[in-house]
């Protein structure tokens, strides 16, 4: 969902007139896939048969009301039918926790939980989630991201939001992160679809300009941006939300190919098109390309344009929209709630307007949801999620008796718990604003308690009556400079120098850089430069939500360990010193690939193409990401050939692990997951053969070689014949292996599916396998330190 901030709403104005400007065809586009009509799929068909039998007892007026978003106290707010039991639905942001409000627990960021690779605290997380939806009287939480953004670009400003740079690893997290939601009783929404990868010029300047065109081949769509959304479908997501941005040429929110075509026709969705907050131009060609809800629609004052409500009443009745059209569009609305049993058993009030309530038509309503198994779980993740860098004996730390802790981040944001804004973290860049544990804009959640790292790390020293010194200022290099000398005080020199440095990222804005300086005033790159002078144990600690370069620094010896916490929440400092002070090993690795300098990365990933219709261009087509990087053999910072190497899939543990002992077995089995099923179609495909049925399964053993209790996140990756133009190496299974002991040894299983085995064809519109249906597979600790191989042929 897109910030009510923006200057979009002084271009709009109350009924949207920019839009029909920039776009007059927007209201009449033609649409070439007639829109597919529900049927309940595998799992709903007694759920969308009750959803008929509602609309056919529903006037005109009430079937557009249900579709059309209306006034209240929520982001976003359906119309009810009160004489059919049918009640105003809540949608509310987002995928970190419930926004904006107070009472409710700020969970770690989507890329701090992939980093644990574990797909039971994935599932966790999700459902400590939904219960505090749920319990704030939210029908429809608007999460979990699902692969919109996946982050085809490193500068992307929302990547934080979801999961991992890659469609396989997202589309797992995808599955969990929705069984998670609606095993809580709250209706999902899966985001942004799609090819939503930038947020410079996806919606703003609305009145001179379209929003960017994502421009991507029929290949690229399916192996690619379409995996991870089959995954949320099967796993039974009940709602998707269209992108502000274009697809090649045509609004996301109309673009029938996208909407009917690959969502409700091959990924055979049965739930509803919601559009995201803005991302409506018109009406007749935007019912007709797929979209089944607008929103907010006639919410704010109808802010953002006079789409469906009155204009889709006329239509239907004139008969230019087919009433049967907006029948299936109100079955899809309904269906979902019928299948979490919302209609049956209402949800408690909504309390959602703590936080902002100026802003809100209804008053302020407070209630505190958070339980203490949700702390411990956050906590979990957090820790879980901190990814060791680099270790050359910093950590754990050895029972330190001064320690310095430098770097705003560290601390509290000065002006309080909403230093940065009431609605949004919209932060000012002349304040401190503190230790950054999310990222901004729509996906930020406000924390119940935001345990600080300095809280966390003074808690700590004192147990063992430690001295902590700490500067919270990044521009006082003289203090700085004496702290981490010692040279103001008797004691000496710290033993250890703890730096935090971050670098800030939100929705409405890309990354113009990697830095971790942000012009002339962050200094995060400065204070690490500057400390590591001097200071021969200097630890830093990284709060970011993508790569950032750190060549300034990286290999100069005095720095003794970099940890990534990435964006981990509101148990930030408790999570981080589990990690420092050894109470847990550490067992994160990299969601992303951490380059070396900037022009490493694919070329033009962003589009600053100000004209009337942007254009992106997804020239790199598969190749995101590692992919990338191992097709052109560029070496990470973080990659085998380097002790400090940061590819995809990196992470040190203070023990060691030794792989051996790799197996394939035939184990055929059908799907047992899907809990609705696609409609993709594969080469050869018989009776009701599925795509995802498992055709074998490929073991390794793992042995705990060092002196710690750890975990290790082992990894497969599918290599392709040369003949097929894919790129060298794809991630096609992970398991978390937990709490090994020294000296035991475990059997890491990844079952393989057909469809993690074929490419899409696009001659013939189906998935295949390769030439000679021959494949390799390798197992190990990250993408590129793959220890072991084997052949095989389907």
């Amino acid at each position: 969902m897109r910030g009510f901030y923006l200057p979009l709403l002084a271009a709009i104005g109350s009924s949207g007139p920019t839009f029909a400007a920039l776009a007059p065809a927007a209201t009449s586009l033609s649409y070439v896939i007639s829109p597919p009509v529900a049927d309940g799929g595998k799992a709903w068909k007694d759920a969308h048969a009750q959803a008929a039998e509602l609309v056919a007892e529903m006037t005109l007026e009430e079937k557009v009301s249900v579709v059309t978003g209306q006034a209240g106290p929520c982001a976003g707010n359906s119309g009810n039918v009160t004489r059919l039991g049918i009640p105003k639905m809540c949608f509310q942001d987002g995928p970190a926790g419930v926004r904006p409000s107070l009472g409710n627990t700020q969970f770690p960021s989507g890329v701090t939980t992939a980093a644990t690779w574990d797909v039971d605290l994935i599932y966790a997380r999700s459902y400590a989630m939904g219960k505090e939806f749920y319990d704030m009287g939210v029908h429809v939480a608007m999460a979990m991201v699902t692969g919109g953004p996946l982050g085809r670009s490193p500068y992307g400003g929302r990547n934080w939001e979801g999961w991992y740079a890659d469609p396989y690893g997202t589309g797992i997290a995808s599955w969990y992160g929705v069984r998670g939601m609606m095993d809580s009783g709250v209706q999902t929404c899966s985001k942004h679809f799609g090819f939503y990868e930038q947020e410079t010029y996806s919606i703003y300047n609305a009145s001179e300009q379209l929003p960017v065109s994502s421009n991507v081949d029929d290949k690229t769509s399916h192996e690619i941006y379409l995996w991870a959304f089959a995954e949320a479908v099967r796993a039974g997501t009940t709602h998707i939300m269209c992108a502000y941005n274009c697809i090649n040429g045509t609004h996301a929110c109309a673009n029938s190919e996208a909407n009917n075509g690959l969502l409700k026709g091959e990924l055979n969705f049965q739930g509803a098109v919601i559009s995201d907050w803005g991302g409506v131009w018109g009406t007749q060609g935007f019912a007709m390309g797929g979209l089944d809800v607008n929103m907010p629609g006639r919410g704010y004052g109808n802010v953002l344009g006079p789409f469906f409500d009155q204009e889709l009443y006329h239509l239907v009745s004139n008969r230019s929209i087919p009433e049967t059209r907006l029948n299936d569009m109100v079955a899809r609305a309904l269906t979902p709630a019928i299948v979490t049993g919302q209609l049956d058993k209402p949800l408690p009030s909504i309390a959602i307007n703590s936080v902002g309530t100026k802003n809100w038509p209804v008053p302020a309503t407070y209630r505190n949801v958070q339980k203490k198994s949700t702390i411990e779980l956050v906590r979990k993740i957090s820790t879980d999620g901190t990814v060791l860098l680099k270790n050359t004996g910093g950590l754990p730390l050895k029972n330190p008796q001064n320690i310095a802790v430098i770097g705003q981040d560290a601390g509290p944001n000065i002006l309080g718990l909403q230093g940065c804004g009431k609605l949004f973290r919209d932060c000012d860049i002349h304040n401190n604003n503190g230790t950054l544990s999310l990222g901004g804009g729509s996906g930020y959640a406000w924390p119940l308690n935001l345990i600080t790292p300095l809280d966390a790390i003074q808690a700590a020293a004192l147990k063992a009556r430690s001295l902590v010194q700490f500067v919270l200022n990044n521009t006082a290099a003289s203090v700085i400079a004496e702290t981490v000398t010692g040279s103001a005080l008797p004691i000496g020199p710290p033993d250890v120098c703890l730096v935090f440095a971050d670098r800030y990222m939100r929705e409405n804005m890309d990354r113009n850089d990697l830095s971790l300086n942000i012009g002339n005033w962050t200094h995060s790159e400065d204070i690490i430069v500057q400390t590591a002078a001097t200071c021969n144990n200097t630890v830093v600690v990284l709060h970011v939500g993508g790569p950032v370069i750190m060549e300034a620094w990286i290999d100069n010896p005095n720095v003794t360990a970099v940890v990534a916490p990435l964006f981990p929440g509101e148990q930030t400092g408790p999570g981080l010193v589990d990690i420092l002070w050894g109470r847990v090993s550490p067992s994160a690795k990299l969601p992303f690939t951490i380059a070396k300098q900037e022009s490493d990365y694919p070329p033009d990933t962003i589009s600053y193409d100000h004209s009337v219709t942007p254009q992106a261009n997804f020239t790199e087509k598969l190749k995101i990401d590692y992919r990338w990087f191992d097709t052109y053999n560029i070496t990470p910072r973080f990659a085998k050939s380097s002790p400090y190497s940061k590819e995809f899939g990196f992470g040190l543990t203070y023990s060691t692990f030794e792989y051996n002992h790799i197996e394939l077995k035939d184990t055929m089995r059908p799907d047992e997951h899907a809990i609705q099923e696609t409609k993709e179609k594969f080469a050869g495909q018989k009776g009701d053969e599925s795509l995802y049925d498992i055709l074998v399964t490929v073991t390794a053993a793992v042995t705990n070689t060092g002196d710690w209790t750890a975990s290790e996140v082992a990894q497969l990756y599918v290599e392709f014949p040369a003949t097929e133009d894919e790129p060298p190496r794809l991630l096609r299974g992970f398991a978390k292996l937990k709490n090994m002991k020294p000296g035991s040894t475990v059997k890491a299983s990844f079952p393989i599916r057909r469809k993690d085995v074929m490419i899409w064809d696009v001659h013939d519109q189906e998935w295949r396998f390769p030439e000679g249906r021959n494949v390799t597979f390798h197992v190990g600790a990250s993408s590129r330190n793959l220890l072991l191989s084997l052949e095989h042929t389907f």
